[in-house]
This record gives C-alpha cells, sequence and structure tokens, in this order.
C-alpha cells in the first residue's frame, strides 16, 4: 500500500543533493539508479550494504514520518494542504557537519536550530489528520525496551516515537556500521561533504515523498516552496 512523508531535501539541482545522490546511488528526484562511487577502504559489497537503507528512503531529513493515508484523505488534498502550509513559511538558515547517531553516519546540525525543531513539530501536528492509525503489528514493532516513556508516548498519539522534544535532525548517510566499516565511511564522507557543510543552508521548502508498495524506494513527488 502506498505511503507518503514529509521530509526535508535541499533542492535537485544543490550541491549536498548531489553529494548524496553520488554516494547512496539513486536520485530521490528522479529514482536514477547512480554508478557505484570509488571509495577507498570500502568493497564494491560493503557499499551495498553500507547505504541499502538510506538509499531506500532517499536523502531526507525527517520531518513527519512515513504514513499511509486516512479512510477518506486524498492525495490531492495532502498536497493543496502543503502548499497552504508552506506559503505561510518563511525560509531560514543553518548549518550542517557529519556526525553519529548509534553508529550511523549522518549529517546532523552543527549547532541548534529552534526554527528546525518547530517546523518538525507542525508538520507532525497540521498533517496528522491524513495519516492513518498503525497497525497492532507496525505498533509493537516500535515499541521496544529502548524507549523512554515520553516517545512511548508520542508512539500512541502520533505514530512515531521521534517527534516533538525527542525529534533530531539528521540525514542518515549509513547503516549502522562496525567500527572498522565505520572509520572507512566516515573518512571518505567526511571528504566528500566537509567543504559542502562550510556554506550555510537555506530551508526554504518541504518535500512530499511517496512510495508506492511495501519495499519500494521512497521518491520525491513534489516540492513546496515557502514564500
Amino acid at each position: 500500500m502506498r505511503r507518503f512523508a514529509i521530509y526535508y531535501a535541499p533542492n535537485e539541482s544543490a550541491s549536498l543533493t548531489r553529494a548524496a545522490a553520488a554516494w547512496l546511488g539513486r536520485d530521490a528526484f528522479t529514482g536514477a539508479v547512480l554508478q557505484a562511487p570509488e571509495t577507498n577502504g570500502i568493497s564494491r559489497e560493503q557499499w551495498d550494504a553500507v547505504v541499502s537503507d538510506p538509499r531506500a528512503y532517499g536523502f531526507h531529513a525527517t520531518l513527519k514520518p512515513p504514513f499511509r493515508l486516512a479512510d477518506g484523505a486524498t492525495e490531492q488534498d495532502l498536497r493543496a494542504r502543503l502548499r497552504r502550509f508552506a506559503a505561510a513559511r518563511r525560509p531560514f538558515t543553518t548549518y550542517l557537519e557529519l556526525g553519529s547517531l548509534a553508529r550511523f553516519i549522518a549529517l546532523v546540525l552543527a549547532q541548534p536550530c529552534s526554527e528546525f525543531a518547530a517546523l518538525a513539530a507542525d508538520c507532525v501536528q497540521e498533517f496528522d489528520d491524513f495519516r492513518a492509525s498503525p497497525t497492532a503489528e507496525e505498533l509493537a514493532r516500535r515499541r521496544n525496551g529502548r524507549l523512554n516513556n515520553a516517545q512511548l508516548a508520542y508512539l500512541t498519539k502520533w505514530g512515531y516515537p521521534y517527534v516533538m522534544e525527542e525529534w533530531r535532525f539528521h540525514m542518515t548517510l549509513t547503516a549502522s556500521l562496525g567500527q572498522e566499516t565505520f572509520q572507512a565511511a566516515h573518512s571518505y564522507l567526511f571528504r566528500l561533504f566537509e567543504p559542502l557543510c562550510r556554506e550555510p543552508l537555506c530551508v526554504d521548502s518541504v518535500c512530499l515523498f511517496a512510495q508506492e508498495a511495501a519495499g519500494a524506494p521512497f521518491v520525491v513527488r513534489d516540492r513546496f516552496a515557502f514564500a
């Protein structure tokens, strides 16, 4: 069944987008599969394992996590709401750096950004009437001993545990890595992204991503520019 997600992604021609597509081996805007990069210290087989998950989701930062449409909701209505939502917001800038989250390598915020946190929280709330309730199986899969009380409450209320003050900006670049592969991937990705992170990131839009069926990759359906 089709799922949608509201993500932040730089525009299609941005240097960050092009670099991430080259690393992941897939362009989320066009759906094109790209040739594997030449990475010293990482074999083709290792690279496939390293990027398989982030490649499927596309280069992005999550604002509203993937969801199925609720009964009676339509993609057309979702697009119209997104258009109004974006038109009421103003662009802002921030800086990124290469970091890690639990052995995942990702681009993270170089410093806290209240505008990004507010954008994510607003997306979770504003579009929740479009979200179908998760199945019991989906909820059970999310519930585990690693969730704190706030995350468990958010899972029940919003269908996802890492929202509101539990949200952390990240643009995932790898799967969870062992130490040796982590070091090799981090060295390559630092050389690739560090020059790009010196420039401010202008956040001037949100994107609607779609997944046509279970296991299919997410692709950019549309981009909605801020006023």
